[in-house]
């Protein structure tokens, strides 16, 4: 989708299961691995690596949010590429599923060493499963 004008950014997000959404916004907060980045209409060229956790995006006004898993990211003046191994909106989360994940990660992360592969990798765990939780509270919009 191609955005609209020179105020709206084109904001795609693909994983693997396929596109999860195509739609034109006013702005998109990503959650970067070095901390959360916003994305604004005529930004400069940008390639980003993703860390699980929140995204916002802000259409006609609304900030709606989403959960996305480790990915990457590419913006550029009109359009933010998102590409993600998971996605997820408020109705689609079970909290209690999350919690289970959330609780099986942190108990994970007690026994490993900070920064080998298995720690990133149940750090990551605990992040999707934070993120899952924080948006299914939310109710669908950032507050």
């Amino acid at each position: 989708m191609a955005a609209q004008d020179a105020t709206a950014l084109a904001l795609t997000v693909a994983t693997p299961a396929g596109m999860q959404l195509d739609l034109s916004v006013e702005s998109v907060q990503l959650p970067g691995v070095n901390g959360e980045f916003g994305i604004l209409p005529n930004h400069v060229e940008l390639l980003a690596a993703l860390k699980p956790g929140v995204v916002r995006y802000k259409k006609d006004g609304q900030t709606l949010i989403a959960a996305i898993g480790p990915g990457y990211s590419e913006a550029d003046a009109k359009h933010v590429r998102v590409i993600t191994e998971f996605f997820a909106r408020p109705q689609d989360v079970s909290v209690e599923k999350a919690k289970a994940d959330q609780a099986k990660a942190e108990a994970k992360l007690k026994n490993l060493v900070l920064g080998e592969p298995d720690q990133i990798e149940a750090q990551n765990a605990l992040d999707w499963a934070l993120a899952r939780i924080e948006i299914a509270h939310s109710g669908g919009t950032a507050h």
